[in-house]
């Protein structure tokens, strides 16, 4: 009489015990999220400098590996590396802050993409041959 007792509880216990499982399993999994100019307007001036030179850094290590024979591909690299080329960090995070405040309304936008709308895209000219250079 005790066996089935025994065996009952422990795989409730062991259901419990799943789903408990798998509920902190879900929970941790990582949200896909970029950063945004809700969050960009809140970060401290040293934390939107990091930000701008991680961009930076990734930039230089893509084009340090890869150099100008990543121009035919569909990176978005090279633009970065052309129109963050002779810009200061202070000047990139300025231009960001300037984008949000003129554009309220797009405040969700990625703060990466602003990049390429506020300082990159600016900076790049259309060539005969439809590429984009500086």
């Amino acid at each position: 009489m005790r066996r089935p007792r025994v065996i009952w509880i422990s795989v409730v216990g062991l259901l419990l015990i799943a789903f408990a499982g798998s509920r902190i399993l879900e929970s941790a999994e990582p949200a896909h999220q970029l950063l945004t100019g809700q969050l960009w307007q809140t970060m401290s001036p040293d934390a939107k400098v990091a930000f701008v030179w991680g961009i930076g850094s990734l930039v230089e290590y893509e084009r340090a590996q890869v150099g100008a024979s990543s121009m035919g591909t569909k990176s978005f690299i090279p633009f970065l590396v052309k129109g963050l080329k002779g810009k200061s960090i202070d000047e990139v995070v300025r231009l960001i802050d300037t984008y949000y405040q003129a554009h309220p309304d797009q405040i969700q936008r990625p703060v990466l993409d602003v990049i390429f709308q506020a300082v990159v895209l600016p900076t790049l000219t259309v060539e005969t041959e439809g590429g984009m250079a500086k």
